[in-house]
């Protein structure tokens, strides 16, 4: 306490040096402000006086200042990515143009027998895109060139370009780096393939496996190489159209196949190909992609399953009809597996007609023909010869054809591609009767 003043005294004291103490610093700052501007006047003057005493009006370039620092990294590790390779100037040497990856500037240098470059490294095989980590002399000459310790490098399917925004994305395809993206410069980034030939951003595929090289600068990410370490090719399934409800898998993955278009895109290796078909047995095979070829897997020497065919009647020496074969009642029917027409006929009963189809290796069909008790034949014939003849709806032939009919009215007609039909009034009015008829069939206009 300060003696002599009372406890109210000593409050107000208190209060009034905590409202002048902001004021001095404040009034302290400013003068020291305009101290230090006066100053650095005076100094900034001295230093841009010429020898006679009188102020330059000579400026600093960028170029100068970016002269001075590329002299101040003279002898020392610099990361940079290759934006340029001339294998062989006007001296006969080669340079290398690189991008300093922390700052951006610009440098090229000189390759002499002098450089130090990794093992089986040469200015040949050196590629825009390239990240090194390189030292150049006071002459400008590389002095050792290396890898860059400090890139980062990758390998991963699912690989997609963005060129809008020219970014590398990753989806669903990747199997690490899923929903990942890096920028790239489409000006530097180089594109091969494992065994060094030149490609584009277009040939990548999302199921190539690629190798992304890129450098973090403390900003963001960049890739500036890609390697398609395993491209793709395609595979063809020829005549899969003979395959009835064919069914394709990959590597155990169903794969929709358009059989007016049977290729299908398979990453570069070795992979299961199983084909399913109604009229088949299941095949297995193994194909090898290369990239950018087609392998054919040609369907088409397929043994297509067969299956036995029984039939029953309800009458013996008729004759049988599939898809106008004829065929004895005892013989054995063996028949690709499909769905065919069935006629059966015999004197004095109505014709049958009918289908069946063959999907197992044991197949029945049940034939009923119904007597006629008062019947009468009608021959019929067609011009031009492959027009198909029906009697009330039922296919009887092609061409000209015989039919045994029951007592009664019926509509006959021929039909062909390309002309016009025709129809005929068919009237069995006694038993025994023969009945013949014609058509001439006129093209469609």
């Amino acid at each position: 306490m300060v003696k002599g003043k009372s406890k109210n005294e000593l409050t107000n004291y208190r209060r009034k040096k905590k409202n002048v103490t902001p004021i001095m610093i404040t009034l302290v700052m400013v003068m020291g402000m305009f101290v230090g501007i006066g100053s650095f006047s005076v100094v900034y003057s001295y230093m841009m006086a010429d020898s006679e005493g009188e102020i330059s009006t000579d400026n600093f370039s960028a170029n100068d200042i970016a002269g001075q620092a590329q002299a101040n990294l003279i002898g020392s590790d610099i990361d940079a990515v290759v934006i340029g390779v001339d294998k062989g100037n006007e001296s006969g040497n080669s340079t290398i143009t690189f991008k300093n990856l922390k700052n951006n500037t610009v440098n090229t240098v000189t390759v002499t027998e002098k450089s130090i470059m990794p093992k089986a490294t040469t200015v040949e095989n050196i590629y825009v895109g390239e990240i090194y980590t390189y030292i150049f002399d006071k002459d400008k000459n590389l002095k050792e060139l290396k890898p860059c310790e400090a890139a980062w490098s990758f390998s991963d399917t699912g690989a997609r370009i963005n060129k809008t925004a020219k970014l590398v994305k990753f989806g669903i395809e990747a199997k690490e780096h899923k929903d990942s993206s890096y920028k790239y410069d489409e000006n530097i980034i180089s594109v091969k393939d494992k065994n060094g030939n030149q490609l584009t951003l277009e040939n990548i595929s999302p199921m190539d496996t690629v190798k992304l090289t890129g450098y973090n600068n403390g900003t963001v990410d960049k890739v500036y190489s890609i390697v398609i370490e395993l491209g793709h090719g395609s595979l063809e399934l020829r005549n899969i159209n003979n395959i009835k409800n064919a069914k394709v898998t990959v590597d155990g993955t169903d794969t929709a196949v358009d059989v007016s278009n049977p290729f299908v895109a398979l990453g570069e290796g070795t992979h299961s190909v199983v084909v399913k078909g109604k009229n088949i047995s299941d095949i297995t095979k193994e194909v090898t992609i290369s990239a950018n070829e087609t392998y054919v897997l040609d369907l088409s020497k397929v043994v297509v399953n067969t299956g036995a065919l029984t039939v029953y009647s309800n009458v013996n020496d008729y004759t049988l009809y599939i898809n106008d074969k004829e065929y004895d009642e005892d013989q054995s029917i063996l028949l690709p597996y499909g769905e065919y027409k069935v006629r059966a006929s015999k004197s004095g009963y109505a014709e049958f007609t009918g289908s069946v189809t063959i999907d197992e290796d044991q197949n029945t069909l049940r034939v009923k023909l119904q007597k006629l008790n008062q019947s009468g034949t009608v021959t019929l014939s067609a011009v031009p010869s492959d027009a198909e003849i029906y009697i009330n709806d039922n296919y009887i032939g092609k061409g000209t054809v015989k039919a045994q009919l029951a007592l009664g009215s019926y509509v006959a007609k021929a039909v062909c591609p390309g002309y016009e039909s025709q129809s005929k009034q068919i009237n069995v009015s006694v038993d025994g009767q023969e009945i013949s008829g014609s058509f001439e069939l006129t093209k469609e206009q």
